[in-house]
């Protein structure tokens, strides 16, 4: 999980900009442009400070351009009769997100069902894709099948995570690590953006870090501001303060695999309880009856779930609770890594830092 940091123009003390290269010192102004060409030793180390804080900025922000992060989807096409998947396409690509297109059959489409992936290291280019995305929902030119996107990576910039987590809450989806799928450090933050969240197969975290070593004088104060731009996200979202706290406490060479348990006590595997509420009440509206009968459903049918009650009962509860609640997530085939190139990685970062132990002390 990287941080990456948004650059601002440079200043010093006298409001000066931090500039490269060569200036020429007119006759009339010499001793003025002298000194700002030789300035004192003190006014030359502020500005070393400035300039080595503006690198680490610009490092943050660029470090990652090496990464392969793929926000990917295929259509629903009829073949023979018979409905089928396309190849994969990228949101990156206008190519792929032209329409209308022709399709499998050689019509014209001008819109369709699609299946969304979000494969790979995040990066801001995912952010321009997903707002591509947002664009052509938006449109009309898609519809997210099962409004559920699939989620697997290692990990990548914070913020673009985030801000790829706020356009999916936005977009009221839903979304899925698959069974034999990882979803691993700022990978996460794009998980929670979902309005649902469903975990079959691995969800890791770890507190976040700053990829270059750089020495800056401020580097604390960077890493706190990082620290609040967390907070505020996972309180945005409708997640509990003890879920930042365990994040925190994983260091940052390791990563923590969350337990089924504290999936669901950290709501990353399930509803918030705001978004659990409002579906709850659109159930019952659409059952016509209250909110307490359809809770007093909701609760019986969890309970025959367990296997307590016999089939019939079992069948009326679901079929008057659960089927009723909007936005449930529809399971469907998951594309593998292979398909999407590349096989996951057991480590977050894009240069190998070596292996990194869980928290459990496992490799």
């Amino acid at each position: 999980m990287r941080a990456a940091a948004k650059t601002a123009a440079v200043t010093v003390s006298e409001g000066e900009k931090v500039m490269s290269g060569k200036t020429s010192c007119p006759m009339t102004t010499r001793r003025r442009c002298e000194a700002r060409r030789h300035p004192p030793a003190a006014a030359n180390h502020a500005r070393r400070s400035v300039v080595a804080a503006a690198a680490l900025l610009f490092g943050l922000a660029f470090q990652s351009f090496d990464l392969s992060a793929e926000l990917l989807f295929r259509s629903a096409e009829q073949h023979d009769g018979r409905q089928q998947w396309s190849a994969l396409r990228k949101y990156a690509n206008p190519a792929d997100t032209a329409y209308p297109r022709a399709g499998a059959d050689g019509a014209q489409v001008a819109s369709e069902e699609v299946q969304v992936f979000l494969r790979g290291d995040i990066t801001q280019k995912d952010v321009y894709s997903a707002k591509v995305m947002e664009s052509l929902i938006k449109k009309g030119r898609q519809k997210i099948a099962g409004n559920l996107v699939s989620l697997a990576g290692n990990g990548g910039d914070v913020d673009a995570a985030m801000e790829v987590g706020r356009l999916l809450r936005k977009l009221r989806v839903s979304t899925l690590v698959a069974r034999d799928d990882q979803c691993l450090s700022s990978c996460v933050f794009v998980f929670m953006g979902g309005d649902q969240r469903t975990v079959e197969g691995r969800v890791g975290i770890h507190r976040p870090y700053f990829s270059s070593a750089r020495k800056v004088v401020n580097r604390r104060q960077f890493y706190r501001q990082l620290q609040k731009r967390l907070q505020q996200y996972i309180e945005e979202l409708d997640f509990p303060p003890s879920f930042y706290e365990a994040l925190m406490a994983v260091p940052s060479e390791s990563i923590s695999i969350v337990s089924a348990a504290d999936l669901k006590r950290f709501y990353l595997n399930g509803m918030s309880p705001s978004a659990e509420e409002e579906a709850d009440a659109a159930a019952a509206r659409e059952l016509g009856i209250s909110v307490l009968d359809y809770l007093r459903q909701k609760a019986h049918a969890q309970t025959c779930a367990g296997g307590t009650c016999d089939a019939e009962v079992q069948k009326s509860a679901w079929s008057g609770a659960s089927a009723a609640v909007p936005g449930r997530p529809q399971v469907y085939e998951s594309v593998s890594t292979a398909a999407v190139g590349g096989a996951h990685k057991q480590h977050v970062e894009s240069e190998d830092p070596g292996p990194i132990l869980g928290a459990t002390g496992t490799r």
